[in-house]
């Protein structure tokens, strides 16, 4: 619409709509509105009490065939049951005793198939396999099992199953239906058709003199698979028995009826013809209703419907509730609230003729503010919408429908809370509220579910508009998107605390490899002493028991600082290619024995690549994760599981994963346990990698921290799913590499001597002590320096050194410096490392620069031995 059409001139009066001949006949319109309610009134309520009994027959005849198809939808229930019990036979060579009980149990035949008295499997048994049969059911736990009633007959068909096997039940094992002619005659209707069947009334043998009523028995033929059932007589041959269920009628009533219909009495047949013996229910006389001795119907009719190998008849007699229900005394209250309607008509008339002129000025108001607002807000960039309070959306802008990659008159009626993130829409529900004509405003960060199902964010702000008693009428907001900002300020935090989180790790682990660096000196000392001790005894010695117990301690301290060096990312001693399924299957007598409570399950990927690592390592993974699965599984039954697989990781992969900053992407073997123990909150997952830290009463809290360095050293990460109460899995990936041959290792010699001069290199008394003494135990002569400076002095004065033994950790210089000023010395020179921490780190630090053998601290006189024989 052009704008000049919209504006007036300043000064001059708008003209009214309402001026006209039109708007003259609307000064009329309260007359004609009350001369039209009136006869409207008066001719619809004649209508309405001439249709009445009409409506009644239509009521009665939709109540007749609801009960007709609550009942027939019953019936169709429990064949349903027989159906899925022959489904038993035909998806099986045979059907035991307990799977049929187990089946029976499953359906709650009690609570979802009340009147189901039970579900059973009649067998036919030949008479020449009478016997047998009966010897077989005996032999099945039924000592007194027989087949009645007695007699021959050239067929039996003896009820073998039945459940539930209560007292009531058992009255009916072993019966044989086919002697009693209704139940042989349904028996053979269903063997015949293949479908299912229905007796005539008759008296359960279940039923006792207390609480007697009719019923009526569903059959389902069972027929050997192995044999065709196309025709009747192949069906004949191929029947073995039939899945059946006694309905004791009343209960099965109750149950379709909960509440008895007291408008309308039937009677249901189970023939054409209304006799005695075909009756199998009557609403009235079974449920007990009092009518007047000379009672008439106003309503009969009858149905007959053909269901379950019978032709059933079903007929239906108003009861005097019936037009009570239906509302046959409404028609005067009709016609009063007619004439209150007529009235109020009237006097909403004469209201709007007197609103109509400013009602017209309004509009047309209303009509040029909203035009100048729809031509700003479809040409603004910004998102701009209107919504009612219940979040109904009256009106949306193109850039807001082009970012919601819907078209406008689609997004208008829906409601914007439907867009928001489930925990988003109550807190804007609350932000409606709390506007107010005095603070009509707000502002916030909204998360919307995008076009592609994503997350995408928008930050809005809401202008309310309030109605003349302050209640809010409409929303105005207009957005912009900023999903670009939050993802950058998420990346931002999320490596910040990357970055403390390593930044904390490697402080912690620097102090724990330090102390292990130091207390491996210490144990140096201790292990060596008592090694050598030990050699200088004779077995007999009461002296020998105490020293081997103060090696078994220092063995185990030697093992913390162990656990201690892993912590610290510096814990692998031989790297090798390894096959993580065969280490699980070789640790798995040992990983059960270590989950008592807990059912141990493996699932293993094969094939799975192999990894470069240290086996010893892995299994220390493997146990400390099984260990914590089973303490958070407590006194509890549970499962562990132990899985294994491979993955390739992408950039994004590798960003959410624990220690991730340090891996690249690509093939990844993956190590899973996960437990269903008691799980664990925010706070616990924050430290559960923590040096000392521990949910439990005891215990040192090494395991976790451990198995932490140990993936850092392998350039692995981890992930950990966990809530409380729903368990935890610990995933552990470690790179992918390429199978190879193992070399095996030269066995290790005992009686094994050197000669020559060794320089012993180490700052630590202690060790020097200790280490000139084993030197001279295997036959060299020791020398020492206490740094290396001092070292290069001696190596100078002392030409014919044979080799040297250098500690990697000294102040000043330190052994990698003095390794190289060795070798500028003499270029041929034999340098024994030697550290606390692994082999693999140390040598990596000589990359191109072959040292002559490596010993990790503290070590024993039979390991110098092995290290010293391979530098010679």
């Amino acid at each position: 619409m052009p704008r000049d059409t919209l504006q007036k001139k300043e000064g001059t009066a708008a003209p009214l709509p309402g001026v006209s001949p039109w708007s003259k006949a609307v000064n009329l319109l309260p007359y004609l509105v009350m001369t039209l309610s009136l006869a409207m009134t008066l001719f619809l309520w004649r209508q309405y009490d001439r249709s009445l009994t009409s409506r009644f027959q239509t009521a009665f005849e939709d109540r007749s065939a609801e009960i007709v198809d609550r009942f027939l939808s019953r019936m169709i229930d429990d064949e349903q049951v027989l159906r899925g019990a022959v489904g038993l036979f035909n998806a099986s060579d045979s059907v035991t005793r307990d799977e049929w009980h187990r089946y029976a149990m499953s359906l709650s035949l009690d609570k979802n198939y009340p009147g189901l008295q039970g579900l059973g499997y009649s067998e036919v048994v030949q008479p020449k396999d009478r016997e047998r049969h009966i010897r077989r059911m005996r032999a099945e736990g039924f000592p007194n099992y027989r087949i009645w009633p007695a007699g021959e007959r050239p067929i039996y068909t003896a009820i073998v199953y039945l459940e539930p096997f209560d007292w009531r039940n058992q009255r009916a094992f072993g019966y044989d239906m086919f002697s009693e002619s209704n139940r042989h005659d349904a028996m053979a209707k269903a063997c015949d058709t293949g479908d299912s069947a229905l007796t005539d009334p008759v008296f359960l043998v279940q039923e006792t003199e207390k609480d007697r009523q009719k019923g009526v028995l569903m059959y389902l033929p069972v027929y050997d698979r192995m044999q065709p059932s196309a025709t009747q007589e192949q069906r004949r041959d191929a029947l073995v028995g039939y899945a059946y269920s006694p309905i004791r009628i009343k209960d099965f009533m109750s149950a379709s009826f909960p509440r008895p219909p007291h408008d309308i009495g039937f009677r249901i047949y189970t023939e054409g013809k209304p006799t005695s013996s075909a009756l199998l229910f009557d609403s009235v006389s079974d449920g007990k209703m009092n009518l007047p001795r000379d009672y008439r119907p106003d309503f009969q009719a009858s149905r007959k419907v053909k269901k379950f190998g019978r032709e059933w008849l079903f007929t239906f007699q108003s009861l005097p509730n019936f037009a009570l229900e239906q509302g046959k005394n409404q028609s005067r209250s009709y016609l009063a609230a007619g004439l209150i309607v007529s009235v109020l008509l009237t006097v909403i008339a004469f209201m709007l003729r007197s609103a109509h002129t400013s009602a017209i000025r309004a509009a047309l108001a209303l009509r040029e503010s909203q035009e100048r607002y729809r031509k700003i807000s479809e040409d603004s960039p910004a998102f701009i919408c209107t919504y009612l309070p219940d979040g109904t959306l009256t009106y949306v802008n193109p850039a807001l429908a082009q970012n919601a990659r819907r078209p406008q008159a689609e997004l208008q009626g829906r409601n914007v809370l439907d867009f928001l993130l489930p925990e988003y829409r109550a807190p804007v529900r609350d932000t409606l509220d709390d506007l107010t004509p005095e603070h009509p405003t707000e502002t916030r960060e909204l998360a919307f579910i995008g076009p592609d199902g994503g997350v995408i964010w928008h930050q809005w702000t809401n202008r309310g508009t309030f109605d003349e008693q302050g209640r809010l009428a409409e929303v105005q907001a207009v957005g912009q998107d900023i999903t670009e900002r939050k993802k950058a300020e998420e990346d931002r935090v999320r490596y910040e605390q990357q970055l403390r989180h390593a930044q904390k790790m490697e402080s912690l682990g620097v102090l724990a490899g330090g102390i292990a660096h130091d207390f491996n000196n210490i144990l140096m000392a201790i292990i060596g002493n008592v090694d050598l001790s030990l050699m200088k005894l004779p077995e007999a010695s009461p002296v020998a028991e105490n020293l081997r117990n103060i090696e078994t301690a220092a063995n185990r301290a030697a093992y913390l600082a162990k656990q201690m060096l892993a912590y610290s990312g510096k814990g692998r001693f031989i790297i090798e290619k390894a096959d993580l399924n065969q280490l699980i299957q070789d640790l798995h007598h040992m990983l059960k024995g270590a989950a008592p409570n807990a059912e141990l399950k493996l699932d293993l990927a094969r094939p799975l690549p192999v990894v470069e690592a240290d086996l010893s390592q892995m299994r220390q993974i493997l146990m400390n994760l099984v260990q914590n699965a089973t303490e958070a599984i407590a006194d509890q039954k549970g499962e562990i599981t132990i899985r294994t697989g491979s993955v390739t990781l992408d950039p994004e992969g590798v960003k959410n994963l624990i220690l991730g900053e340090n891996m690249a992407q690509g093939r990844y073997v993956f190590l899973e346990v996960v437990d269903t123990g008691c799980g664990m909150d925010e706070e616990v997952l924050k430290k559960v990698f923590d040096p000392f830290f521990t949910t439990k009463f005891t215990g040192r809290g090494l395991g976790l921290a451990a198995v932490h360095g140990i993936v850092r050293g392998h350039r692995g990460g981890i992930r950990i799913y966990s809530e409380p109460g729903r368990g935890t899995t610990f995933k552990v990936l470690l790179p992918a590499a390429d199978a190879t041959k193992e070399v095996e290792a030269e066995p290790v010699r005992d009686d094994w001597r050197g000669e020559g001069k060794i320089l012993l290199v180490d700052d630590e008394e202690t060790v020097r002590s200790i280490g000139t003494r084993m030197l001279r135990e295997l036959g060299f002569t020791p020398v020492t320096a206490a740094s290396g400076a001092e070292a290069l002095s001696v190596y100078r004065d002392n030409p014919d050194i044979k080799a040297v033994l250098l500690d990697l950790t000294m102040p000043g210089m330190d052994g990698e410096e003095a390794f190289r000023e060795l070798r500028q010395l003499d270029p041929s020179v034999q340098v024994i490392m030697s550290s606390g921490f692994s082999e693999q780190d140390v040598v990596q630090k000589f990359d191109g620069k072959a040292l002559a053998g490596f010993i990790q601290k503290p070590y024993s006189l039979k390991v110098l031995r092995e290290v010293m024989r391979k530098a010679s």
